[in-house]
C-alpha cells in the first residue's frame, strides 16, 4: 500500500505546480495522488455536511438545499443523517475520519495514523473554521481569537498556541483566505505528525532488538 503524504501542502504543489509533469515521475506516483486528493475531498465533504447538520440543530434543510443535485453529496448526507440519529457520530471528526479511512482502504493507501488521532484532527479544523467567519464578520484578530478561544473550551483539544497559529494564517493576509485551504492545512499537519510519531513508536520495538 502506498503511504499517505508526509506534508499534505507539498502534495498540494505536486499536482498543481510544474514538477507534475515531471518525466521522472512513475504512473504509480500520478495514480496515488489522485487516490490522495479523492480521499481528501470525501473526507472535507463529509466533515462539512455532518458540521452543517448538527449546529443547525439536526435540520436538513441546512444541508440538502447546498448539495446541487449531486448524488454522490447526497448519498453522503443520508448516511450522515442516519448515523447522527442512530447515536453512531457524535462530532464531524468521526465522520470524516471514518470517510477517510474508508476510501483509504478502496484506494488502496494507507493514512498512518490511528482512527482516533485523525478524528480529532479533523475536530481541530473547528478553529479554521470559526476564526475564517469571525475574519469575514469583521471583527478584529485579538477579538476573534478570544471568541474562539471561549468557544472551543477543551485546550487539549484546541492548544491556545494552535488557536494562535491558525489566527496568523487567516489574518496575515491582505485578503480573506481560502478557508478549505487553511483547514487542509490544520488536519493534514495533525495527521501527518500522528502518522509520524506512529511509526516511530512502531520502529520502537524493533532498534531494540
Amino acid at each position: 500500500m502506498a503511504r499517505w503524504p508526509m506534508a499534505w501542502l507539498q502534495v498540494v504543489l505536486l499536482v498543481f505546480g510544474g514538477a507534475a509533469g515531471a518525466a521522472s515521475h512513475a504512473q504509480t506516483s500520478a495514480q496515488s495522488r489522485e487516490s490522495f486528493r479523492v480521499c481528501d475531498a470525501r473526507a472535507f465533504l463529509a466533515l462539512n455536511i455532518t458540521r452543517n447538520y448538527l449546529m443547525s440543530g439536526r435540520n436538513k434543510q441546512s444541508v440538502l438545499p447546498y448539495l446541487s443535485g449531486d448524488a454522490a453529496a447526497e448519498a453522503m448526507a443520508d448516511e450522515v443523517f442516519r448515523r447522527v440519529e442512530a447515536g453512531e457520530i457524535r462530532h464531524p471528526g468521526q465522520m470524516a475520519a471514518d470517510t477517510l479511512f474508508r476510501c483509504a482502504a478502496e484506494q488502496k493507501i494507507s493514512v498512518g495514523a490511528p482512527r482516533a488521532q485523525v478524528s480529532m484532527c479533523f475536530v481541530r479544523t473547528d478553529i479554521a473554521f470559526f476564526l475564517h467567519v469571525e475574519r469575514s464578520n469583521g471583527v478584529v484578530r485579538q477579538q476573534a481569537v478570544s471568541r474562539v478561544l471561549a468557544r472551543l473550551t477543551s485546550r487539549e483539544l484546541y492548544p491556545t498556541a494552535l488557536v494562535n497559529a491558525v489566527a496568523e494564517a487567516v489574518y496575515a493576509p491582505p485578503q480573506l483566505p481560502d478557508v478549505r485551504q487553511i483547514m487542509g492545512t490544520v488536519a493534514w499537519s495533525c495527521i501527518n505528525r500522528a502518522a509520524a510519531a506512529s511509526s516511530a513508536a512502531s520502529a520502537a520495538p524493533a532498534a531494540s532488538r
